[in-house]
């Protein structure tokens, strides 16, 4: 017996509520493994080399978000670059210290933003949604810069 995509199975489920709802029920699984990894990972590393790292990994995967060829690879090459930077945000929030607290959160809400412009491209590019993702995608570059700035005291 064959089972629906996962693709048909989230066509059931239009809300914008549902959508971000399963994106952060999506995106915990992924973190419970970086955490029971963590416990058997290196103890020598700090908070700040952490965060550091994580800091790093999201530049790379911002830039490549910023370099999709949306004629090449449509919404599905979007969708991943999106991923990508998803995961590295998650990690810089679980590392960040207080200090750099609100660019982090900030970062993560036009993150969010990109998201649900991604999610109104309902696979299809038009103009008026193009504009939205690519609004939010800038929005998220400002935000990222922000939180690069907190990295100064990176090696």
């Amino acid at each position: 017996m064959r089972r629906p995509s996962s693709a048909v199975m989230m066509s059931h489920m239009t809300t914008p509520q549902n959508d971000r709802r399963l994106r952060r029920i999506v995106a915990t699984i992924p973190i419970v493994g970086l955490l029971s990894l963590a416990a058997c990972g290196d103890d020598d590393e700090s908070a700040q080399d952490r965060y550091c790292d994580a800091g790093e990994q999201l530049q790379t995967d911002m830039a490549a978000l910023l370099d999709v060829d949306v004629i090449a690879t449509g919404t599905d090459g979007l969708e991943a670059a999106y991923s990508e930077v998803e995961e590295s945000a998650d990690e810089l929030r679980s590392s960040a210290s207080d200090a750099a607290e609100d660019e982090v959160d900030a970062f993560v809400d036009a993150l969010d933003d990109v998201g649900d412009a991604l999610a109104a491209l309902g696979g299809e590019i038009s103009a008026d949604n193009a504009s939205g993702v690519l609004s939010a995608i800038a929005a998220a570059g400002t935000a990222a810069q922000d939180v690069y700035d907190t990295l100064a005291d990176c090696p």
